[in-house]
């Protein structure tokens, strides 16, 4: 069973160093000729990226010279002006101090949705139950507390 705790935004974006160096996309097809800091892991989807068109999600393919497994480690080189990331929006705190800036607003990328995974049984443990909605109360009051900007 899969219970639901949030849809999060995404976002595109990168360093005013590297759009000075490289401009902006105006398009999502001009990310083709952009430097993309990849996320990757097993059975990764961001090999590519889903981003918003006239007619629905479109699918892009998108190449970059750094990829990692390590999302911070994306944002870094991100703020270094290394190239341009694709991040939930919470992540990219960066945006309102203006060390990253939005790419492709009209384009945004569909959220990311977050949820638990836990087993599916007839006979489910009433402990798992109580668990299961401790956990998603809990973590949606988190998702709200990083959208406000109050990490703690």
């Amino acid at each position: 069973s899969w219970a639901h705790i949030a849809d999060c935004d995404r976002v595109i974006c990168a360093a005013p160093s590297y759009i000075a160096r490289h401009s902006a996309p105006k398009r999502p097809e001009d990310l083709a000729a952009h430097n993309c800091l990849l996320l990757r892991y097993p059975r990764s989807t961001e090999y590519y990226w889903v981003l918003t068109g006239p007619d629905g999600p479109q699918k892009m393919l998108v190449k970059g010279s750094f990829d990692a497994d390590d999302s911070g480690l994306l944002l870094e080189w991100a703020r270094a002006g290394a190239g341009i990331v694709n991040r939930p929006r919470f992540e990219a705190a960066d945006l309102a101090a203006g060390r990253l800036v939005e790419l492709l607003p009209r384009h945004a990328p569909p959220p990311a949705r977050f949820g638990l995974l836990y087993p599916h049984s007839r006979m489910r443990n009433p402990k798992l139950k109580v668990f299961v909605d401790f956990a998603v109360r809990e973590a949606k009051k988190a998702h709200q507390r990083l959208l406000s900007g109050d990490a703690a």
